[in-house]
């Protein structure tokens, strides 16, 4: 039979030709894919795809195509739809009634209980990985366990919904730039889920996020001290830094110790006086939490943090921070 289905809506009458089960399992397979999303659970587009092409017998671009009028009808109806197919208007009125009732019917489901604590930290560990790509560097995996706070277990499950994410956005796979210790490649896992050689991969990611400069930057919805301890680390791209940046927050309960702010992509990990990171000075104790002003003052000389707990502004600062030559910072 000639599969017409990925003209449907472009001045073709195709549409009666999708009967009511086909589009009942597009919708189904559609909601089941935005319920592992809403879940944070791993999942790949191409199995499913997979699914529908040997139940129906229609081509992956046509069930891809239907996906995509599916995220126009949810975009419309300003409701969430899945990243991964970009919204096709053209979907056919008839087609577009029979979406909608079918969408109507099968709805998401709330999502019940807490949810493990790494599934908050997926979006800081993408852009983390997005910030070592641009860098062309790798991670290892006890670099990610120590800076968000990981065990191994909550780790592997981490990297593997991030590593569907990004087939499912038709990206490069960004778990290609995490390797092992000792021997500084991959574990053989990730050939054997997606299929790539991960020296190659991780060219491609190389090339790909020199490209798109332009990612956003994770939601700002987490509130827990933990998570907002991810998002500090996840734009420090060098893995020494990132567990010693990790450990400050946490310690100061990610506020500067002098304003008190906590916004935290105006704070930064301050070594002490005397404290260097390169030769192991990377303990909670070995740094402090500034905002980043007052740490390039620091870094300066020119803002003092007194073992008594003053805090000491240089003459040629004072002008616009003398305030803070009264402040306590311990």
């Amino acid at each position: 039979m000639r599969d017409t289905t990925c003209l449907a809506g472009r001045g073709q009458n195709v549409a009666e030709q999708w009967n009511e089960d086909e589009l009942g399992a597009a919708v189904e397979a559609y909601r089941w894919m935005q319920q592992a999303e809403l879940e944070r659970r791993a999942y790949s587009k191409r199995e499913k795809f997979r699914d529908l092409v040997s139940r129906f017998g229609r081509t992956t671009g046509a069930w891809d195509y239907r996906m995509q009028n599916i995220s126009a009808i949810l975009q419309a109806d300003e409701e969430p739809w899945i990243a991964g197919f970009k919204p096709a208007t053209n979907v056919g009125r008839q087609v577009e009634g029979r979406l909608r009732a079918l969408l109507s019917r099968r709805r998401l489901k709330p999502v019940k209980g807490e949810q493990a604590a790494y599934k908050t930290k997926l979006p800081h560990l993408r852009a983390w990985l997005i910030n070592v790509a641009r860098i062309e560097g790798t991670l290892r995996y006890g670099d990610i366990m120590n800076a968000l706070g990981l065990d191994r277990y909550s780790l592997k499950f981490a990297l593997r919904y991030i590593g569907h994410q990004c087939e499912n956005l038709e990206e490069p796979i960004l778990t290609a730039l995490v390797v092992n210790k000792k021997t500084g490649e991959c574990s053989g896992g990730i050939e054997r889920e997606f299929g790539i050689d991960p020296v190659d991969e991780r060219r491609r990611l190389f090339d790909y996020w020199r490209e798109h400069a332009e990612e956003a930057l994770p939601q700002r919805t987490d509130d827990d001290l933990a998570t907002r301890a991810a998002r500090f680390v996840s734009v420090e791209a060098r893995p020494e830094q990132a567990a010693f940046r990790r450990r400050v927050f946490l310690a100061y309960g990610g506020r500067c110790v002098i304003t008190g702010c906590d916004v935290v992509e105006a704070l930064d990990a301050a070594h002490k006086q005397g404290r260097d990171w390169r030769s192991g000075n990377n303990r909670a104790e070995d740094g402090v939490l500034l905002r980043k002003d007052l740490h390039a003052l620091f870094d300066a000389g020119l803002l003092i943090l007194r073992e008594d707990g003053a805090v000491t502004v240089a003459s040629a600062a004072t002008g616009h921070y003398g305030q803070f030559s009264a402040a306590k910072w311990a």
